[in-house]
């Protein structure tokens, strides 16, 4: 129904309209004579052209829901009205006629109303019958007119530039038909469209249209007669003579800038292709892809080309690539968008998967081999290339001008290239037409030394060409081979095996040869002959890897020799892969931006790959092991923020004080940082830390000196508390079996098992889990009496305590190293308590020395006068002699013999200030409060910070923090680089 009304609805309009089409109806168009007579009632039927434009031009302005049955008699009248007239031999005369009559239906079809409807109009016969008798009658003139000429506009050519002004005309509403069509299979079509649409899409009877020429089984591109089912069979036609339409313009001189749209012609051909029918998707590829290509003119390649076989490729590479895996190695080839689009026997559907699975490969085939022509190829041939790695010219350039095949290679046109997209080679047609652009892609491989494609080549198809000519191998493609022969022709098998084998030799020649005899004088004469040895030697190793036994660690229900090798291919990739993400910054790489992430890749890695822009596969791998690395990199950005922003209050001036308040601390980094909403739980954190685990243990009396004394301390402290969260939660980039295809994932899932296992990976777990117990039983305290007594330099001291502490304990497996580290850090918080409590005893004993209690307030009352105690006075020289002075009397005083670092000096005389300046309080109380609490929770702290933070490198924990560079080391070998 039409969606809006654009005029005023009333009476007198509804009936007008109707009696024009009563009277238009009674026309016959057999009034108009036969060839080279001129119409005897030529001025009506000029009259009946004018009355149907200005019945179109009416009921265009008269919408509503009420009319959809006016604008399809509209739409009829006009259509049989041009189709009469086209019959006629006074065509040419009345070419302004025709033209009317054209540009109206293309006005219909412009309506933004008319999409809605097009989906009840296609249920109606009559409008069906109309649209393609159209399109039928200009795909027969242009087949016709490329036979006669295939120039645009020649002003001897009357029929033909009055075909070419009616064909401007027909494309955009033929644009927008073959749009909508396609709409019908992408998801959620069922929901949007009627249910008579839906149906249609089915293919049915198919065991009617399967039939056998000779030895091979093909499908029936048009239906016979008796199998027509009305919708069914028109939207099979409608795409098919659609598509010859614009392939046929295309053949046109002039058509790519004058006739044909770029963007008109991807919006609907290009824009649902992955919701496209493989049978249709043939049709595309055969009938429009191939004449495009053959007929752009060179210097419009970068306006068509990409935007044409990116999208083509990147879904064809697909289905190719997912089907034929699924047929060699299952048997069944599963085509997508298949199943619910056909009704038959289970036989009858396995064998129209295969045939329609061998038809878009070979169509495939027959577009590469169109690409590959040397005609679209000059440059490349120009070149006069050698096929020899020392004498190649590595610094040629392939442009749209020089190379076609060049040009889209390298502008990473297949997302994936895989051997799939050739079939493997099973059929003997699609590998007679691929192999033409095979030979390009070695010479452009040779041409611009391109790492990516010289590995495809040496990797995946020398190793598929040898498969594929070793008749005895038990391998997937010779099975395969077998099972499909009734679809293929023998003749082209064996022709396919020969021109395999040349392109073999020219693979050999270039990769292998020149490489085996680097630097030694080639005998040409002989280089048949080796190339039959290396061919043999190569087919007795596959031999030997078929035959090779499963692991006991392998399924042996899931064991494949061809899977294997293949892992085992892919995995120095995969493992360099894995090393660039490691080094990479995820921060730098904006949020996976592949653009950034393309960026920030090493010249040395894009080189080696091939890697030439962000759309490249590999950038898309990266992307996937970058998430798995930024929940780490963000939790150790974080930290390494609340590091730097606690360093910060500690370091910042005027010191911030524990009694100065939390508000004052997180003003002051808003004053120093940007903190915004994400990063402000950050600055809380570090706040915290701050005032809760620094000030409060390790600072409880503020004096300059004191901070400054202890500010490295400090800053250790504040980065072991910032990182010891992230420490806990850290998990290193390192292979995962998901990381790779299904198939694939068993034998990575064995090759990690086996090197963590080799690298003592797992006993690293163990011994790093048994060293955190050990820990915790040392904490405990229950063996502070035989550490204290601990050294480093005495090497007997780990074997005696071993032996009386360890040997007969949960421990005995803990490695000796380890518990030695243990000891070490035990035996320094055992050094630090004692200091606490020499500390502590020292202030103690004051109480009791009534001379150097008269003694100390003599030189309180001096470091009062000169103004040691005034902390908050930001001018005081701190390091002037008379405080250094007295701080060293002091420390003779109070702390003689027991070589305390200053700053723990000072903290006992401010300390010592803080008890006699408590005169309510006896010197006792007043120890207690002020010294002994606080000496108390210090002792404790420690062992708690101590778990906490407890962090140590080396040994089994480099296993475990750092697997890529312990255990997975590159696999790229310097030959391939």
């Amino acid at each position: 129904m039409l969606a809006s009304c654009t005029t005023k609805r009333n009476s007198q309009m509804d009936v007008a309209p109707v009696e024009q089409d009563q009277g238009l109806m009674k026309i016959n168009s057999s009034d108009c004579s036969g060839d080279g007579a001129s119409c005897e009632n030529e001025t009506n039927y000029t009259d009946h052209g004018k009355q149907s434009n200005e019945l179109g031009h009416a009921r265009i302005s008269v919408t509503g829901g009420g009319y959809f049955h006016q604008l399809l008699a509209e739409h009829t009248i006009i259509s049989e009205a041009f189709l009469s007239a086209a019959t006629y031999s006074w065509f040419e005369k009345e070419k302004d006629l025709l033209s009317s009559q054209l540009s109206s239906l293309k006005r219909i079809w412009s309506q933004p109303q008319w999409q809605a409807c097009l989906k009840h109009l296609c249920c109606h016969g009559e409008f069906r019958s109309a649209v393609l008798k159209i399109i039928k009658i200009f795909e027969e003139e242009l087949s016709k007119c490329r036979e006669e000429t295939n120039m645009l506009h020649q002003p001897d050519q009357i029929s033909h530039s009055t075909l070419m002004s009616l064909v401007s005309l027909i494309i955009p509403p033929l644009l927008k038909l073959i749009r909508f069509v396609h709409a019908l299979w992408m998801d959620g079509a069922v929901l949007r469209f009627p249910e008579e649409l839906i149906e249609a899409r089915k293919m049915k009877n198919v065991d009617q249209i399967l039939r056998f020429r000779g030895e091979t089984l093909e499908f029936l591109d048009v239906w016979p007669e008796e199998l027509e089912e009305g919708l069914a069979q028109w939207l099979q036609l409608i795409r098919e003579s659609g598509y010859n339409l614009l392939g046929l313009c295309a053949t046109i001189k002039g058509a790519f800038s004058e006739l044909l749209d770029n963007s008109s012609i991807n919006n609907a051909i290009m824009e649902n292709i992955r919701s496209m029918e493989i049978r249709h998707l043939t049709k595309l590829i055969d009938l429009v892809i191939v004449p495009f290509i053959k007929h752009c003119p060179h210097n419009l390649w970068v306006e068509w080309m990409l935007k044409l076989l990116l999208p083509l490729f990147d879904y064809c590479g697909d289905v190719l690539y997912y089907s034929w895996f699924s047929l060699l190695h299952n048997g069944q080839a599963n085509v997508p968008l298949f199943f619910g689009y056909i009704c038959g026997s289970e036989e009858t559907v396995s064998k129209m998967e295969n045939y329609l699975l061998l038809d878009l490969t070979r169509k495939v085939s027959k577009l590469l081999g169109a690409l590959a022509s040397q005609e679209l190829n000059q440059g490349v041939y120009r070149a006069g290339l050698v096929l020899d790695m020392n004498s190649a010219s590595h610094d040629f350039k392939c442009t749209p001008s020089t190379s076609l095949v060049g040009y889209i290679l390298l502008n990473d046109c297949f997302t994936r290239l895989s051997m799939n997209l050739f079939g493997c080679w099973v059929d003997g047609e699609a590998a007679i037409d691929s192999i033409p652009f095979c030979h390009s892609l070695v010479q452009v491989a040779v041409a611009t030394n391109n790492e990516k494609l010289k590995r495809f080549i040496k990797d995946d198809m020398l190793p598929a060409i040898i498969r594929r000519l070793y008749d005895d191998l038990p391998c997937a493609v010779q099975k395969t081979i077998r099972k499909l022969s009734p679809l293929m022709n023998s003749i082209n098998c064996r022709k396919a095996t020969k021109d395999l084998l040349v392109l073999c030799q020219e693979i050999y020649k270039v990769y292998i040869r020149c490489q085996n005899l680097e630097g030694e004088d080639q005998d040409t004469d002989n280089i048949a002959y080796w190339f039959d040895d290396w061919l043999t030697k190569q087919k007795k190793e596959l031999c030997v890897k078929a035959s090779y036994a499963i692991p006991d660690e392998f399924p042996a229900t899931l064991w494949n020799w061809e899977f294997e090798e293949e892992f085992q291919r892919y995995l120095p990739t995969y493992l360099d892969v894995l090393h660039e993400v490691d080094t990479m910054d995820c921060q730098e790489c904006c949020c996976l931006d592949s653009a950034k992430i393309f960026e920030n890749l090493s010249l040395e890695f894009r080189s080696r790959h091939g890697v030439r822009s962000h759309t490249d596969h590999v950038v898309w791998m990266i992307s996937n092991l970058l998430q798995r690395k930024m929940p780490g990199a963000y939790s150790e950005q974080r930290a390494d923020r609340i590091s730097k922003w606690t360093c910060e209050l500690i370091k910042s001036k005027p010191y911030i004080k524990l009694s100065n308040g939390w508000n004052n601390a997180m003003n002051r980094l808003k004053e120093n940082f940007v903190i915004n909403v994400d990063t402000k739980p950050d600055a809380i954190d570090a706040v915290n830390i701050f005032y809760n685990s620094i000030l409060l243990l390790w600072e409880p009396q503020f004096h300059p000196l004191i901070r400054e004394g202890q500010m490295d301390v400090l800053v250790e402290i504040a980065h072991q508390l910032a990182f010891a969260e992230e420490r806990k939660n850290y998990e290193p980039l390192e292979p995962d079996s998901l990381d790779f295809l299904d198939h694939l994932q068993p034998y990575a899932k064995l090759y990690i098992y086996r090197k963590k296992t080799e690298s003592g990976y797992f006993t690293a777990i163990e011994q790093v889990q048994l060293h955190k117990e050990f820990d915790r039983y040392l904490a405990s305290g229950v063996l502070d009496g035989d550490i204290c007594k601990f050294s480093s330099f005495q090497d007997d001291f780990i074997e005696e305590f071993a032996d009386k502490h360890i040997a007969k304990s949960q421990f005995v497996q803990l490695d000796r190293k380890l518990i030695t580290l243990s000891l070490e850090q035990r035996a320094q918080i055992l050094e630090k308590q004692r200091q606490i409590n020499t500390y502590a005893e020292c202030l103690r004993n004051i109480l009791t020395d009534l001379k150097l209690k008269d003694g100390l307030q003599s030189l309180m009352s001096e470091l009062e006068v000169e103004g040691f105690f005034d902390v908050n006075n930001n001018c005081t020289d701190w390091e002037k002699g008379c405080f250094l002075r007295l701080i060293d009397n002091f420390e003779d005083l109070v702390f003689r013999g027991h070589c305390f670092p200053r700053y723990l000096v000072i903290q006992g005389i401010m300390d010592y200030w803080e008890m006699s300046q408590r005169s309510d309080s006896t010197w006792e109380d007043s120890f207690e409060q002020v010294v002994e609490v606080l000496c108390d929770n210090w002792r404790q702290d420690l062992t708690q910070i101590w778990m906490e933070t407890r962090y140590y490198e080396g040994l089994y924990y480099d296993v475990l923090r750092k697997p890529l560079k312990k255990i997975f080391m590159r696999k790229i070998e310097a030959s391939e680089l």
